[in-house]
């Protein structure tokens, strides 16, 4: 049984999306039936006329329930506050998600032993 969808985007997605969609054929994304992924990945790596697209297209509501079901996996911790203060999260809610999971890029790459 598949799970629930958050949300749910134009069919058709814009040409602009495409090159935060390199490891899939962006041709076959269809926003109906993918809108979860392509929003988790928008928000993710997305440029900021490309989260104003994801906002206007799918809606703060169905945006925080993806980002609430996620954890705020994914999700660096700079966007992290970013959004708790945008969708009036609580602070222990995102300080819960940020101690039980690393961020991308909250830390510094590791050196290989020499």
């Amino acid at each position: 049984m598949p799970s629930k969808s958050f949300v749910l985007l134009p069919r058709k997605l814009p040409t602009s999306l495409r090159p935060y969609f390199w490891d899939v054929r962006f041709e076959q994304l269809d926003g109906r039936r993918d809108g979860d992924f392509v929003a988790a990945r928008v928000l993710e790596s997305g440029s900021w006329q490309s989260i104003l697209w994801l906002c206007r297209a799918a809606g703060d509501d169905a945006l925080q329930q993806l980002v609430r079901h996620r954890c705020g996996r994914g999700l660096s911790r700079g966007q992290l506050r970013f959004w708790q203060i945008r969708w009036g999260l609580p602070k222990r809610l995102v300080d819960g998600w940020l101690a039980r999971e690393p961020h991308r890029f909250d830390k510094s790459p590791q050196r290989a032993a020499s």
